[in-house]
């Protein structure tokens, strides 16, 4: 902020009062040195009190220009014209205030009112102009003592001239600043647009987060409740070493339980310090297909697996991987459910420019009851909506004497358009 700026930012809060004492400043001095302009030779100059009360009919008027920019405008001209026609002067400090009238008429105004005075009186000053000039030109010594020696003629010049200026130079100011606020309109409304995109982007990523945080903290807690029913339910208490094992998955899945929603915290926080902090979801590998397999046995779950080696799940696009190591953890944790001590397939293959996920397992006749209360269906909603945004689907139900849930995805992320183009031109 600069020294100006205050003296700046008064002058600006209060230009109308100030303008309104500008032109009162004029006009009394107008009155003083008797400035001012006759209709006809034969008008008595007016005394300086009743030419002031004009001038200050004039000011009250003007003090009104914002409010009501073209009634006080109207006032104006007929205060102009009462003077003129009582006194046969017109004093020019009222000229000057209406003229003032005209300009903030063009300016705070937008009826086309004012257009047509304007084009009215500069009809009427070329009009005047033109006769005068024809009746000096022809020496008519008539018709010039008729306008008053000219005077009249004069005024119907001077005056229209001053208005029509004022309103066009009005004008003038006022559609660049009308164009100014349609611009900033524009830019404001783009700017609510962008900030709603932001803020919808900003919904789309949480809700996406909210996901992931379900589904990984779900699959942990149903291995921890599988888990720990098995080990209250083990009859051979004297052996320790499998209540070990099983209690030593129960830690590790809780752990990785807190270190998931820890990460997704961190996250959804925001916290630019912790920027790089959180890592990645884990992706389809061949240790993390291992870590799910191990704790589907160790849930009483018979595991077939067929998977591919880590050099070609590598290949895989990470979205895609995420969404096929959910699908496998999903299938197995829903296997120990509904099908406990069974023997579950696993087929995992990447061919033809697709990864395949599928896992088999027997349908009981009697279901078990789930090991988690309250569990089942939504984390196959889930992905399946994680599927459709990948490009791939997931598909479960019954194959007869079979529970089937299988994800077919693309392997190969989608090559850009102008290669696209390249490849068909070739």
């Amino acid at each position: 902020m600069t020294a100006h700026d205050g003296p700046r930012a008064w002058v600006g809060h209060h230009r109308g009062p100030l303008v309104t004492a500008l032109c009162a400043a004029i006009g009394v001095v107008c009155v003083l040195i008797g400035f001012s302009l006759p209709w006809n030779l034969e008008a008595v100059r007016p005394g300086i009190g009743v030419t002031l009360a004009f001038l200050v009919g004039a000011l009250i008027i003007h003090l009104f220009r914002r409010r009501r920019p073209l009634t006080m405008f109207a006032l104006g001209v007929l205060l102009a014209l009462t003077e003129a026609l009582v006194t046969g002067y017109g004093g020019v400090g009222v000229l000057i205030v209406v003229s003032d009238l005209a300009y903030a008429a063009a300016l705070y105004s937008g009826s086309r009112i004012v257009d047509a005075v304007a084009f009215a009186c500069t009809a009427l000053a070329v009009g005047a102009a033109g006769f005068l000039a024809v009746v000096w030109a022809t020496g008519n010594i008539v018709a010039v003592a008729g306008t008053g020696g000219g005077f009249m003629f004069g005024w119907l010049i001077t005056v229209p001239v001053l208005f029509a200026s004022s309103i066009w130079f009005g004008r003038l100011v006022r559609n660049p600043r009308l164009e100014a606020q349609r611009e900033r309109d524009r830019a404001d409304t783009v700017e609510r647009a962008a900030a709603a995109l932001r803020q919808d982007a900003v919904t789309r990523e949480r809700l996406e987060l909210s996901r992931e945080l379900h589904d990984v903290i779900a699959g942990h807690l149903s291995a921890i409740a599988m888990q720990s029913t098995a080990a209250l339910e083990r009859r051979d208490s004297d052996d320790a070493a499998p209540l070990r094992r099983t209690l030593e998955l129960v830690r590790g899945s809780s752990l990785d339980a807190l270190a998931d929603m820890r990460t997704m915290i961190d996250v959804l926080r925001g916290d630019p310090l912790l920027a790089g902090v959180a890592e990645a979801p884990s992706r389809l590998t061949a240790e993390e297909i291992g870590r799910a397999v191990q704790v589907a046995e160790a849930n009483g779950l018979r595991v077939v697996l067929r998977a591919p080696t880590s050099d070609v799940l590598a290949d895989v696009p990470a979205q895609v991987s995420v969404v096929a190591l959910r699908t496998l953890v999903e299938g197995l944790t829903n296997a120990a459910k509904h099908a406990p001590a069974s023997s579950v397939e696993v087929d995992i293959a990447v061919t033809g420019g697709h990864l395949t996920v599928a896992v088999v397992n027997p349908v009981q006749e009697s279901p078990a009851p789930p090991a988690v209360p309250g569990s089942g269906g939504v984390g196959l909603v889930g992905l399946a909506e994680r599927a459709r945004l990948v490009g791939g689907r997931l598909a479960s139900g019954s194959d007869g004497v079979v529970w089937r849930t299988s994800l077919l995805v693309p392997s190969e992320p989608p090559r850009p358009a102008a290669a696209i183009a390249r490849t068909r031109s070739i």
